[in-house]
Parts: structure tokens; C-alpha cells; sequence
């Protein structure tokens, strides 16, 4: 039996689910054209929520710019709030990373140049990724880089709690002042753009262990990475990264514009990169459908199914639980860390 949104949407096959939200790969039912569904779960959001994130919805709904997934449409159905995007065919800068393969320099910093300037128009609108990391960036069949999952103003709700659950496993792309407590803004976005230039150029990743207690310790440092491990990068390109991950944000580039002026300045961009050759690039990895992979999901709801199956039985006071939990492990963790446990 078909299971329908609105009278407008096919709900299809389940790609990813945590505690608060489930997306599905969907269609219109007027043309078939494939979209991302994502459903929050009853007793997530309260009534008060969910009329500003309608609002939210809206607005985001009229960005149109053609490195962004479009926000397509946001509403209450009975299965709860919804919204619903663009569905990529294409690939993940996470997947391609996850090969192995050898970006290099050249290709690194034109599609970096690509995400500065859809974050640089997503700025211009008052609209701050929050969760920017290689599995967000997604190159279509065309060779067109897009951003996707953009955290949507108004899902505090879900992002704290999960954001504190994300850093407890992997703290990787979480900025300095979000481990503090402070919101994620344009430095947020700057810091993690910063990480994805290293671990393309280098093709490594930062030696970062896993855990909130290990994450807090960036806060002791003035900037990540440490001279010699950009030994092999031209050095306007190791001073350029460095400043990008500066755990004071106000050290960082203050904008995406000047991120990536200042890699022009050094002529480190030099050459336009065709759509053939962003296509190119990733042509050796997997489909995805632009959201987190589904057996990690998986992963994540066994971790959590004491919590799930609680939050279940008392909907009400979800996100107040959730939230409650994660203050209680970060305080818990920064009394440890400030007294040298």
C-alpha cells in the first residue's frame, strides 16, 4: 500500500532515522521527480516549534541558488512535521575521501572555491550551515557541487541533543565554541570548510581520537594543526589552513568571501575546474541520496534504544529530556576536564 504526505508527496524507501526525525526518498505525485523526505517524530517538536520552523521552512524555501539542495516544501501532517527537499543524484565528497584516492591540491581548492560561494550566498541570507562536513557536499551527475542538510533555524530542539550525542562519538567537525556552548555562526561554518581544504590536500585526516573529552582539549590550543603536518603543501597553503582553524573564531577568516579571496590572492586558484571535471572527480564512488548513511543510523537507534523507547512513552517531554541529558554529560565532562581528571 502507498504511503502519502499532503496528498502531494510518495513516501518511499527509509534512508536514514535517529531518535527525533526519519527521512525517506520520496516523489511527487504529479511527475515522479525524486525528493528527500524527513519526518520528525510525534512528541519531538512542540506546537510552539513547529509554527516557527513552518516559518523557517518558508523562508528557506525561497533560497534558490544552484549550489544549495532547495528546500522545497515544510508542513504538519498526521505522521507529524516534515519538510522536504531536493533529492542529488551524485556523489559525496565523504565517499570519495573514504577511496582512498588522491584529490590533490589543484582539484581541492576548486571545489573549496565552490563551497565558499554557497556558503558565501547562504551567509548573504542570514542562513548558517551548522553542520557542514565532506558527506554534505554532494556533486551531481552535471558536475554541480551542492550543499545539503543545511541545519534549518528552529530545530534547536533536535540539534542540541544531537549535537552533544554527535560529539560524546566524534567531535571531528564540531568548531571550539560549539564544544563551549556557543551557537554555530559563520566561524563554525569557516573552521569545518578549514578541516575538509586539510583533509583534501593532504589526504588525511587531523589525528583527533573520538569523545567529548578528547574534543574539549582544542579549546587549550591555539589552532589544530601544527606546522610540520602541512609540510608538504606550498606554504600560503599551510598558513591559509591554519588560520582557518584557529580556535579563537575571531582569529579565523571572518567570511567565506575573504576564505577564499585570500586563496586567490595567493594564486593558489588559478585554473576554472569544468562541470565534466567535478564529475570526474568523483565518478569512481557510490550514489547517495544526500542524507547520512542508513546502517549507521541504525548503529546510532541500537546506542540509543534505552532512550528511544523512554522518550516514546513520555513524547511530551522529549526534547526536554534530551537536552537535560546532554547539558548534565557536558558539564559532567568539563568539571573533569577543568580540574585535570
Amino acid at each position: 500500500m502507498e504511503r502519502l504526505l499532503k496528498s502531494r508527496y510518495k513516501i518511499g524507501e527509509k534512508i536514514s532515522e535517529n531518535p527525533f526525525s526519519v527521512s525517506y526518498k520520496g516523489s511527487f505525485l504529479v511527475n515522479n521527480k525524486p525528493v528527500i523526505i524527513k519526518i520528525y517524530k510525534r512528541g519531538t517538536l512542540s506546537s510552539s516549534l513547529i509554527k516557527t520552523m513552518k516559518q523557517k521552512v518558508k523562508d528557506f524555501s525561497l533560497i534558490n541558488y544552484h549550489g544549495i539542495a532547495k528546500l522545497i516544501d515544510g508542513d504538519y501532517g498526521w505522521q507529524g512535521f516534515y519538510y522536504v527537499r531536493e533529492y542529488i543524484e551524485g556523489q559525496t565528497l565523504a565517499d570519495l575521501l573514504a577511496t582512498g584516492s588522491t584529490i590533490g591540491v589543484e582539484k581541492s581548492l576548486a571545489i573549496v572555491e565552490e563551497i565558499c560561494k554557497a556558503l558565501s550566498f547562504a551567509h548573504s541570507k542570514g542562513i548558517i550551515h551548522g553542520a557542514l562536513k565532506p558527506s554534505n557536499v554532494i556533486i551531481n551527475s552535471q558536475g554541480v557541487l551542492k550543499l545539503a542538510d543545511f541545519v534549518v533555524e528552529g530545530e534547536i530542539m533536535e540539534a542540541l541533543p544531537q549535537k552533544a550525542l554527535t560529539m560524546m562519538n566524534d567531535g571531528k567537525y564540531t568548531s571550539p565554541e560549539e564544544i563551549s556552548g556557543q551557537a554555530a555562526g559563520v566561524s563554525a561554518d569557516i573552521f569545518a570548510l578549514g578541516l575538509i581544504l586539510y583533509e583534501m590536500s593532504t589526504s588525511k585526516s587531523l589525528p583527533l581520537e573520538k569523545g567529548l573529552a578528547t574534543a574539549l582539549r582544542k579549546l587549550k590550543k591555539v589552532a589544530l594543526v601544527d606546522q610540520g603536518e602541512l609540510a608538504t603543501l606550498p606554504k600560503y597553503l599551510q598558513d591559509i589552513i591554519n588560520k582557518a582553524l584557529q580556535v579563537d573564531p575571531a582569529m579565523r577568516f571572518c567570511s567565506a568571501d575573504e576564505f577564499c579571496e585570500s586563496l586567490k590572492k595567493k594564486n593558489l586558484i588559478n585554473k576554472e575546474i569544468s562541470r565534466d571535471e567535478f564529475a570526474q572527480i568523483f565518478e569512481s564512488t557510490v550514489t547517495h541520496y544526500g542524507e547520512e548513511d542508513l546502517s549507521q543510523g541504525k548503529e546510532s537507534l541500537e546506542d540509543l534504544g534505552r532512550i528511544k523507547l523512554r522518550w516514546g512513552r513520555e513524547s511530551h517531554r522529549n526534547w526536554i529530556l534530551a537536552l537535560l541529558l546532554g547539558a548534565a554529560v557536558i558539564a559532567g565532562l568539563l568539571y573533569a576536564f577543568m580540574i585535570g581528571i
